[in-house]
């Protein structure tokens, strides 16, 4: 007698009627449970997620430059007229020796919330773009911004 061929047929041949009524007694149930995980548990704690926040949070804005370009940006941020979710503070840089690296870790620490920093030189370098234009020059590199999306304001 020769051995079957493996692999030969498929899913919805007759011979496999019995394999196949297994499967489904034993698939159909589990998807049952998923579904009705989802729509009974999981829909209650996605709803309560779903606002805004119903209050600010707070943030910094740290001005390493000193110049006009952190001038600017921190006076647009923490200025009245500006409406946001977030109420920026402005906060020393003197408070940060560590730099950008130690800001980051306030933020981690759960100091605040979001942390925009303006890069030191950052108007030297826009200044100097201006006399001698350069085309290596790349603005992107004078705003840092921090925002910790692992936590969450409501939950």
């Amino acid at each position: 007698m020769s051995e079957p061929v493996l692999f030969s047929t498929h899913f919805f041949h007759k011979n496999n009627s019995s394999s196949r009524a297994v499967y489904f007694r034993i698939y159909l149930p589990g998807c049952l449970l998923v579904v009705t995980v989802i729509f009974a548990v999981l829909s209650i704690y996605w709803g309560s997620l779903w606002s805004t926040p119903v209050r600010n949070i707070h943030g910094w804005v740290v001005d390493f430059d000193g110049g006009e370009v952190g001038q600017a940006v921190v006076q647009g941020l923490t200025s009245p007229s500006a409406s946001s979710k977030v109420t920026w503070a402005p906060v020393n840089a003197s408070e940060f020796p560590g730099g950008l690296g130690q800001v980051r870790d306030a933020l981690i620490q759960q100091k605040t919330w979001a942390a925009v920093t303006i890069n030191g030189g950052s108007t030297a370098r826009l200044q100097s773009s201006y006399v001698t234009p350069n085309a290596l020059y790349n603005g992107s590199t004078a705003i840092t911004v921090y925002a910790n999306e692992a936590r969450n304001e409501i939950a």
